[in-house]
């Protein structure tokens, strides 16, 4: 059976658990290009066992710029962009190859669903919307530090089918994450030139706890909901709290803005 036209372009950090799951669904693509920043769990020596794998190391220099330079490795027209803790399902695939020898589009725009430890969380958040299929000349990643998105200059086919987001972390790892993405959230605020006001810190933890708990239904999802929905809550407070700290800084202090914040340890 020839293989799928298509280059599957990934970045890592010690995903090598993830990786023994996602990488032989992908067997059927012409080639898988992984980015890694410099694992130490075995990531590396997983990804070298598949033959369709090219394994490229390069330090971390944020995710908009690690992407773009993923990208820039593939050597396919279409080129699909997966997270190392996704999974393809059988409807997702159906619409990748209608929109492959469709002709008509350049990309392909699609649901993502979470998953927790293998199960749906009861609540009313919508799932993401993202493209991931995309002709590599439409393409690209405008600079961000962190939640960087696709900018895509083309046609979109818009499908229902969905792909799968296992979010198997720890609550441990769920706030290590946030406060994380805070610091670069912040980072990208304060470039932007955006400032936090003293009402804002006051109120945007009760706030986005209250609209995560009652308003987005975490409430029907039990303790999961309420760890949830502090989670949430903790991530926009640590995003102000840094940003008004760093308003605050001396000007010789204050963190270039071209300056790559490292991540060491989870990254998406």
């Amino acid at each position: 059976m020839s293989s799928l036209p298509v280059s599957v372009y990934l970045i890592t950090l010690n995903e090598a658990a993830n990786l023994q799951r996602l990488l032989p669904q992908l067997a059927a693509f012409s080639e898988v290009v992984i980015v890694d920043s410099g694992s130490g769990d075995g990531t590396q020596e997983i990804a070298s066992t598949f033959a369709n794998v090219k394994l490229f190391h390069r330090d971390w220099s944020g995710f908009s710029d690690q992407k773009n330079y993923a990208l820039s490795l593939c050597s396919e027209e279409w080129v699909l962009n997966l997270d190392a803790d996704e999974e393809l399902t059988d409807a997702y695939l159906a619409a990748l190859h209608e929109v492959l020898h469709g002709g008509a589009y350049d990309a392909l725009r699609t649901r993502r669903k979470l998953l927790r430890w293998g199960r749906a969380p009861r609540d009313f958040f919508k799932d993401d919307v993202l493209i991931r299929l995309f002709r590599k000349r439409c393409g690209h990643y405008p600079p961000a530090r962190v939640h960087e998105k696709l900018e895509i200059l083309g046609r979109v086919y818009d499908s229902n089918a969905h792909f799968l987001h296992h979010e198997n972390l720890t609550f441990t790892q769920r706030i290590r994450k946030a406060n994380q993405y805070s610091e670069l959230k912040a980072l990208d605020k304060f470039a932007q030139g955006k400032r936090a006001s003293l009402w804002q810190l006051l109120l945007i933890f009760p706030w986005r706890f209250l609209q995560c708990y009652l308003l987005k239904g975490c409430c029907f999802d039990g303790g999961d909901g309420l760890l949830t929905s502090m989670n949430v809550a903790w991530y926009h407070f640590m995003q102000y709290a840094k940003l008004w700290e760093l308003q605050k800084l001396p000007s010789a202090r204050k963190p270039s803005e071209a300056a790559p914040v490292p991540l060491a340890s989870v990254q998406r």
